[in-house]
C-alpha cells in the first residue's frame, strides 16, 4: 500500500500525519511519501521519519483585501501541476490530507486523477482549507462529535488528533522520567510554548514580567527561531524549539502557558498538564484557537486568557495557577481525561481499509 501524506504551515500540521505514518507502517508492503511547502523545519521533520519530501509552491486565500491573493492564485495553480505530475508519477493508493492550504492543490490533484482522498481536521471547527478538501475526500477526520456542521455528515469520521508515538509512550511513564538537570528539588517550573514557530504576544508577556515570574518559579521559553532573544536570568531558559526534552518538561511542570493550537492540545491532555492558554485572537486568525480554548475552559480543564492580555492580568493568572495545588490538580484531571491514546491507531486501520 502506497500512502502520500500532505500537509503543512506549521508543524502541527505535520507531526500529526507522521503519528499516522508511524502507525502505518507495522503494515506489510507500506510505503509512503510526503508532498509539502518548501520550508526547512517542516522538511526536516518529515524526511527525519524516514519519508521522501516532494516540495511544491505554496498559497492561501486571505480573509481581508491583499494583492497577495491574486499573486497566489498563480502559486496554487502551478502547486497544482506540480501535485498532479507527482502523483501521476507515483500513482499512491490514498492521499491523506492534514490541512494547510499547501494540501489543498494535492487534494485536488488526487481527486482528478481517481486517488481516494481521506482529509484530517484537528480543531474544533473546520478551516477554510478543509472545507474545501471536503468535497473531494472520500472521508473526513475529526477530532470531536460536534462542531462541523459546515461539512457533509455521511462523511465525517470521529477520529480524534493523533499524537506522535515516541511522546505519547514517554507520557504513560511520565511518574520516572527523571527531573531535567536545571531544576532543582521541589521547585516549580512554568513551560512556555507558542507553537513550533513561537508566539510574539506570550513571548513579550513573559519577557516583560520575567523578573516577577522567577520570583515563582524556573522558566523554561520556546521563543520560536525568528523572535529568540539572549536574555540571561538565574531562573529562566529560552530555546528557539523544544525537541527531544519535551517530554521531561510536561512530565514535570507546575504550569504550562500556551497557545492553543490542537496538535499542542492533544499532546498536553497526555501529560494532564495545568495549562494557562492565551490563544490566538480573531484578529489575526479565523478564531480556531479561540474555539479550542474555550472548550475546554467550559470543560474546566484550562484557564483561559482572551484579546488583548496585559501585564496584570497575565502574571495574576499565572501566580493563582502556582500557589493553588488544588486547582492546578483539577484541571490537569480534566485536561488528562480528554487524552486520546489511539487516535493514529483508529486512522491507520481506516486506511488500510481503503
Amino acid at each position: 500500500m502506497v500512502v502520500c501524506y500532505t500537509g503543512g504551515g506549521t508543524l502541527g500540521h505535520v507531526y500529526p500525519a507522521l503519528a499516522v505514518h508511524e502507525q502505518m507502517k507495522e503494515s506489510p508492503a507500506y510505503e509512503a511519501f510526503w508532498i509539502g511547502r518548501n520550508e526547512q523545519r517542516e522538511r526536516a521533520v518529515v524526511e527525519a521519519a524516514g519519508l521522501p519530501f516532494f516540495a511544491i509552491r505554496s498559497g492561501k486565500f486571505r480573509r481581508y483585501r491583499s494583492m497577495r491573493n491574486v499573486l497566489d492564485i498563480g502559486n496554487i495553480c502551478l502547486a497544482f501541476f506540480q501535485a498532479l505530475r507527482i502523483l501521476s508519477k507515483r500513482r499512491p493508493d490514498v492521499l491523506f490530507s492534514k490541512g494547510g492550504f499547501v494540501s489543498v492543490p494535492p487534494v485536488l490533484a488526487a481527486f482528478a486523477l481517481r486517488i481516494v482522498v481521506v482529509s484530517h481536521e484537528s480543531d474544533t471547527t473546520a478551516g477554510l482549507a478543509t472545507r474545501i478538501n471536503a468535497r473531494f475526500s472520500r472521508t473526513i477526520c475529526v477530532s470531536h462529535d460536534q462542531g462541523f456542521a459546515s461539512l457533509p455528515a455521511s462523511k465525517l469520521f470521529v477520529s480524534g488528533n493523533p499524537v506522535r508515538r515516541a511522546l505519547a509512550e514517554q507520557a504513560k511513564r511520565k511518574d520516572s522520567l527523571p527531573r531535567p538537570a536545571f531544576l532543582r528539588e521541589g521547585e516549580p517550573l512554568v513551560v512556555v510554548l507558542g507553537g513550533s514557530s513561537g508566539s510574539e504576544q506570550i513571548n513579550a508577556l513573559v519577557r516583560r514580567n520575567l523578573q516577577v515570574i522567577a520570583k515563582k518559579a524556573f522558566i523554561y521559553h520556546q521563543s520560536g527561531q525568528e523572535d529568540r532573544q539572549a536574555l540571561v536570568s538565574e531562573r529562566y531558559r529560552e530555546v528557539a524549539f523544544i525537541k527531544d526534552e519535551l517530554a521531561q518538561l510536561l512530565s514535570h511542570a507546575t504550569v504550562v502557558v500556551s497557545r492553543a493550537g490542537a496538535g499542542s492540545l492533544a499532546e498536553l491532555a497526555l501529560f494532564g498538564c495545568a495549562c494557562l492558554l492565551i490563544p490566538l485572537s480573531t484578529s489575526s486568525s479565523r478564531g480556531d484557537q479561540v474555539e479550542n480554548a474555550q472548550r475546554l475552559a467550559n470543560a474546566g480543564a484550562a484557564r483561559v486568557l482572551l484579546g488583548d492580555v496585559d501585564d496584570r492580568s497575565f502574571t495574576e493568572a499565572l501566580i493563582e495557577l502556582l500557589d493553588d495545588e488544588e486547582a492546578r490538580r483539577g484541571l490537569g484531571t480534566a485536561l488528562g481525561a480528554g487524552a486520546d491514546w489511539e487516535s493514529a491507531k483508529r486512522i491507520a486501520y481506516m486506511l488500510m481499509q481503503i
